[in-house]
């Protein structure tokens, strides 16, 4: 697929799947505009990287207010920008710990989304690809906060797709399973007797690489796309279907 070009703003750019986007974009030919609390280690002419926090507005604001000055159009967003549970059962929660997630994982998604689509709207065009999970449909303990928020994603692309489509934008959603970032690297460092459970529940016996999650991501941002909108498609080896 050819990115030359187009304008592509991926939140959460730093890390896992947002830079693995950011990497399969780039080779594409796209402009990309990262946007994390984090700094990159992404070094490229056509990259540009923005230090903002998605739950607050102003920030997002100048932050599209930014990317519109320099390239005077927004082609694609990816908002996967997103934090995981606490992992606390919900009765022990506190709110402050509830409102960290869906502040971040759906709010953040909103006004990110909110601003972007304000500038496609003008251009009668744009594609939004929001990450959901596999937790939207296997449950697991002690996830009820984060499931709520990827449930949120699901709602909020749909609803998404429905008021944008007259302007030529689609909305949509990718549910990733289990992915190797560096945050499950870890967690296998420390435990890895949990590598060979995990892949072994996976039709496809590995985990997903970031590029895996990507290239769907991709697909969804190009014109081979263009019918295609409000749905959430599984990005998972088929675990969802496997048990």
């Amino acid at each position: 697929m050819n990115f030359e070009k187009k304008v592509i703003i991926i939140s959460g750019a730093s890390s896992g799947i947002g830079f693995g986007c950011a990497k399969e974009l780039l080779d594409a030919g796209a402009f990309v505009f990262g946007i994390d609390l984090n700094e990159s280690v992404c070094e490229h002419t056509n990259y540009k990287h923005i230090i903002a926090d998605v739950r607050d507005e102003k920030n997002i604001i100048n932050a599209i207010d930014l990317i519109d000055g320099v390239h005077k159009k927004i082609d694609g967003l990816v908002n996967c920008a997103g934090i995981n549970s606490c992992k606390k059962p919900f009765y022990d929660m506190e709110k402050d710990e509830w409102d960290k997630v869906l502040s971040i994982n759906l709010t953040g998604t909103f006004l990110l989304s909110k601003y972007a689509s304000k500038k496609m709207i003008g251009q009668k065009s744009g594609k939004i690809v929001n990450i959901s999970c596999i937790r939207t449909k296997i449950f697991k303990k002690n996830m009820a906060e984060y499931s709520a928020s990827k449930g949120g994603i699901v709602a909020l692309t749909s609803s998404m797709a429905m008021d944008l489509a007259p302007y030529n934008i689609q909305v949509n959603s990718v549910a990733p399973g289990l992915t190797y970032t560096s945050e499950i690297k870890r967690i296998f460092e420390k435990h890895p007797e949990l590598e060979t459970e995990y892949t072994n529940l996976m039709p496809q016996h590995r985990l997903a690489q970031p590029e895996d999650i990507a290239k769907p991501i991709l697909f969804l941002l190009s014109d081979n796309s263009d019918y295609i909108t409000g749905q959430t498609i599984f990005v998972d080896g088929g675990i969802s279907i496997a048990k």
